[in-house]
């Protein structure tokens, strides 16, 4: 019986996202597709790129005023900082 797996090598050992069980002294084989998977961002990263888009976003409205339906909406939507920010 064949199965297939798909996942990725990492540090010499396979990593799929789905649970995979192979049992000792059992052929495999091994195909090569040559794709480079995109590697995953650390919270940090995450976090930059979520304060530059906030950054970019405020950069843009600054030649528009702000209306009193726009203070009540960064009002109701607004985020508490209170973490310093290491750039």
């Amino acid at each position: 019986m064949m199965q297939t797996y798909q996942g990725y090598f990492q540090k010499g050992r396979f990593i799929s996202p789905e649970l995979v069980e192979i049992p000792d002294n059992i052929e495999v084989f091994v195909m090569v597709t040559g794709r480079e998977l995109p590697q995953p961002k650390t919270k940090a990263q995450k976090q930059l790129e979520a304060f530059d888009k906030f950054v970019s976003a405020i950069r843009s409205i600054k030649d528009e005023p702000l209306t009193d339906d726009d203070f009540a909406e960064l009002e109701n939507n607004r985020a508490n900082f209170n973490r310093e920010v290491a750039l």
